[in-house]
């Protein structure tokens, strides 16, 4: 399985609305800016595995649904 940032950008995009939760609140419950969560979501930064993991948590899904891993 390999890193997809494009498919990443999307599955957090739609797992963050399916939640109903704005970048910046997303953003103040995993200790990052706004803006960065703006770039994993345009695909122009990737997150490591542990921001990966913590996002997962807080959008109550798991880290394959961001990957796009089944």
């Amino acid at each position: 399985m390999k890193f997809n940032n494009d498919e990443f950008a999307a599955n957090l995009r739609a797992q963050r609305a399916r939640v109903d939760m704005t970048q910046g609140e997303l953003a103040e419950k995993v200790g990052l800016t706004t803006g960065i969560i703006c770039r994993y979501e345009d695909g122009s930064t990737t997150p490591g595995a542990d921001k990966v993991f913590l996002i997962a948590e807080v959008l109550r899904c798991t880290p394959n649904d961001l990957l796009g891993w089944k």
